[in-house]
């Protein structure tokens, strides 16, 4: 039985090490070099910006950035800082018309 409970414990510290270096991992930037987004209002919520320009999905609203990369959400309160994996989006952003995303729409 302490064989069991030590083998347990060797695995759950196992499990949070491994869920730790996955949550602080970041996404590349969505900017290319040299590139900077043209603003344009959003198919489906002119108040949010997106920019067409680049190759990824990213938006402006309500003075933060969003963006949508590998199946997931990130927000940053700027284009190069640190980007916050995020699970729900401001309400605006889900009526947002497919033809906004580059990736299939996400949601």
């Amino acid at each position: 039985m302490k064989r069991n409970w030590k083998l347990a414990a060797v695995l759950l510290i196992l499990a949070v090490v491994l869920s730790a270096g996955s949550a602080s991992a970041q996404p590349p930037p969505p900017l290319p070099p040299g590139v900077s987004p043209h603003w344009t209002p959003a198919p489906g919520n002119p108040r949010i910006a997106y920019a067409p320009n680049i190759p990824g999905d990213l938006f402006w609203y309500g003075n933060r950035y969003y963006y949508y990369y590998g199946g997931r959400w990130y927000r940053g309160n700027s284009l190069y800082g640190h980007w916050h994996r995020v699970r729900y989006l401001p309400r605006g952003m889900y009526r947002l018309h497919r033809s906004a995303f580059k990736a299939p729409r996400p949601w």
